[in-house]
C-alpha cells in the first residue's frame, strides 16, 4: 500500500513521564503517540483524529543531557478563588535528548500537504523542542511476515521484544468542550523497542502487521503501524 514518510528533525526533545514531577524530570525514551498526534495536528492547522491514519514511527538521538531551568509556579488566592502567579520561582533539573530524529510513516497519503505548508512549527515534545521538517515522501508499504523494528514502542506485552515497559499512557486527547480542560481518550500499555544496533528481529501476526518501506537501505527493515481508532 501507499504510505507517507516524514522525518522530523530538533536540537532537543523531551516527553516527561506522566505522574513524575518530583526530582529530575525524566524524558521517556520515545514520544507517545498523544504527541505524535499533536505534531499532526500542528502542522494541519486543525484536529487530527486517531482515527484518521495509522501511524508507525522511529525514534533516534544522539544521546541525552540534564538541563538547569528556572520554574514558575501558580497559587490559588484564598480571597479570590483564582488562580495567581506564585512569586516564589524555582529550579529543576530537566532530562532531554540530544539532535533527535523522529521517522513517521502515516497510511493517509493525503497528509503531504500539511507537511508542505505547515500551519504551525512541529514540536518534539514541549514548545521549546521546536522542530523542522526535512523529509516528505510518498513510499510503498510492502506487508512482511517478518523483519527488524527498532527504537519504537509496540503494545505491551510483546513476548519477541524485551524492551522497556512504560507507564499507561494516554493514545489520544479530547478537547471538545470549549472552557473545560481536555480529557483522556484512552490510556493504552506500551513497551520501548531497545535501540540495538540491528534492530530487534521480529515476526508479524493479525494482530502484529508489519511492513518494510522501500525507501529503506536495509532490506530486513519493518515497521508497525498502530491503530489507535476508539
Amino acid at each position: 500500500m501507499k504510505g507517507l514518510h516524514v522525518r522530523l528533525e530538533a536540537f532537543s526533545a523531551s516527553y516527561p513521564y506522566p505522574f513524575l514531577r518530583s526530582g529530575t524530570q525524566l524524558t521517556m525514551p520515545a514520544p507517545p503517540f498523544s504527541s505524535v498526534l499533536g505534531n499532526l495536528s500542528a502542522c494541519a492547522g486543525r484536529s487530527v483524529a486517531p482515527s484518521e491514519t495509522l501511524i508507525g514511527f522511529e525514534f533516534h538521538a544522539h544521546g541525552k543531557a540534564i538541563d538547569l531551568e528556572r520554574t514558575r509556579r501558580l497559587r490559588m488566592d484564598s480571597k479570590t478563588g483564582k488562580l495567581s502567579t506564585n512569586p516564589e520561582q524555582g529550579v529543576g533539573y530537566r532530562e532531554f535528548h540530544v539532535r533527535p530524529t523522529l521517522d513517521l510513516y502515516l497510511s493517509e497519503v493525503s497528509f503531504e500537504r500539511f507537511f508542505d505548508s505547515p500551519a504551525a512549527a512541529p514540536c518534539l515534545g514541549r514548545s521549546q523542542d521546536l522542530a523542522w521538517i526535512t523529509l516528505v515522501r510518498v513510499v510503498d508499504l510492502a506487508p512482511t511476515q517478518s523483519g527488524r523494528i527498532r527504537r519504537t514502542l509496540v503494545p505491551f506485552p510483546n513476548f519477541q521484544i524485551g524492551g522497556q515497559v512504560l507507564p499507561p499512557l494516554a493514545d489520544y486527547f479530547v478537547n471538545d468542550r470549549l472552557g473545560s480542560t481536555r480529557r483522556i481518550g484512552r490510556l493504552s500499555r506500551y513497551q520501548y523497542v531497545p535501540d540495538a544496533k540491528d534492530g530487534v528481529a521480529v515476526k508479524g501476526s493479525d494482530a502484529f502487521s508489519l511492513y518494510h518501506p522501500e525507501d529503506s537501505e536495509l532490506p530486513d527493515h519493518a515497521i508497525f503501524l498502530h491503530d489507535l481508532r476508539p
